[in-house]
């Protein structure tokens, strides 16, 4: 255990720093994996077992608690966790994304869109490469990224995602790559249907 003395409050203020000072979303995204892990480090003094139960909120089989959001949306920030073999579709968050492993393990699966966008509700997409995401791995990713995520352990497993702007407040959305189509993404939203790999 490793007490490093950082709380939610000084992350919070750090990120309002961050984003007053940063003139770019890559200066923000070299900068933001330091306080994630900072926060992982420190998570005996903050994670809570509930936030560790994916079944926690009624009816739900994913997670979400939130720990911090500006009045404006902006600087969110919350701890996801997911069941065993639970995954999310290939989407994109419409802004910067940091997800860092606090409890268990799953694979972050990056996409590459193909097509050139030009047919409203078409998208093709193609694996593009995976990373894991545990207590020793963190995944910062620009708005504009498509990633999937799937809980491929055998055991729940638990993240802690920082944004710079609440995902169901942006142009998020979610692509579909066995039907070629993308439409609006909330955050939360999975499936359990395994993807062709």
């Amino acid at each position: 255990m490793c007490d490093t003395g950082y709380s939610i409050k000084r992350l919070v203020a750090d990120l309002r720093d961050l984003t007053r000072a940063a003139r770019t979303e890559n200066e923000i995204l070299k900068v933001v994996p330091d306080f994630a892990q900072r926060m992982v480090l420190s998570k005996h003094t903050w994670l809570r077992p509930h936030m560790c139960d994916p079944t926690a909120q009624e009816s739900e089989r994913v997670g979400v608690f939130p720990l911090h959001e500006e009045p404006d949306h902006s600087l969110a920030i919350f701890v996801v966790s997911w069941l065993p073999g639970d995954e999310t579709p290939p989407h994109d968050h419409g802004t910067w994304a940091v997800i860092a492993g606090l409890e268990g393990r799953e694979t972050n699966h990056w996409w590459r869109r193909t097509d050139d966008g030009s047919v409203p509700g078409y998208a093709k997409v193609e694996r593009a490469g995976a990373r894991p995401i545990d207590p020793a791995s963190i995944v910062a990713m620009p708005g504009d990224a498509i990633h999937s995520l799937h809980n491929d352990s055998g055991a729940a497993s638990v993240t802690l995602h920082l944004y710079g702007r609440n995902v169901d407040f942006t142009e998020r959305c979610k692509f579909d790559p066995v039907h070629n189509t993308m439409a609006p993404y909330k955050l939360g939203g999975r499936v359990r249907e395994t993807l062709s790999r």
